[in-house]
């Protein structure tokens, strides 16, 4: 609806609706936004934390994972709609933070051990909570390096930015939801799927086919 070439638009309706529908409104933008830094956050220590154990897949997995949410966070930033993964990787090439960020996005997908695949987290996210303030971000803090229980492993403090982020929504109905975020952001968290309340809610929505009947 936003992207597609469009050659002729005589009336004029099209083009109305495809700026309405630009992007999200700035509340709902910003709550996606700290959902996004929350879901950096759940993982935030697991690459470490895998890779000490012994895990290296395992903490590879991680950080691969960790590089698609940092992907879809500088989407957020520079607003723009994420596409399916088939053209996610192209759409996320054409970012005007890309060329910066891409080369330590790579790195961490090659790091050879689990302390390389950490400092390339971390600089990412630095460069993240960087761009957010550079970008006048309502909200947007600056990083600060934080630690879980005296354990050997860095990371930003993306709960910090998440709260600062939800702080500046104006809308206190928008402001008081939950952090899961929108449906491409909750459906496969790990605040949904190892809460067994969350998962089954999640499971019943999507089995429940039948159609809704309209209110009367």
């Amino acid at each position: 609806m936003t992207a597609g070439a469009v050659f002729r638009d005589d009336v004029g309706e099209l083009t109305a609706l495809r700026d309405r529908l630009a992007y999200f409104p700035r509340d709902v933008w910003l709550y996606k936004l700290a959902a996004q830094w929350g879901r950096i956050a759940e993982e935030r220590a697991y690459v470490g934390r895998a890779g000490d154990a012994g895990d290296e897949i395992g903490s590879r997995v991680v950080g691969a994972r960790m590089v698609g949410n940092l992907m879809r966070l500088a989407m957020l930033i520079e607003r723009r709609y994420a596409p399916y993964p088939k053209w996610f990787g192209t759409a996320f090439s054409r970012l005007v933070c890309a060329p910066q960020l891409s080369p330590i996005l790579a790195e961490i997908l090659a790091a050879p051990t689990w302390q390389d695949r950490e400092a390339g987290l971390l600089r990412a996210c630095q460069f993240m909570a960087e761009l957010q303030i550079a970008k006048g971000v309502p909200g947007a803090t600056a990083p600060v390096l934080g630690a879980l229980h005296n354990r050997p492993f860095q990371f930003v403090d993306s709960l910090k930015i998440f709260a600062s982020l939800r702080n500046a929504i104006e809308d206190e109905e928008l402001r008081q939801l939950p952090e899961f975020g929108g449906a491409d952001q909750f459906l496969s968290s790990n605040f949904v799927l190892a809460v067994p309340n969350f998962s089954q809610a999640a499971a019943t929505a999507l089995f429940d086919t039948k159609p809704r009947r309209e209110a009367d």
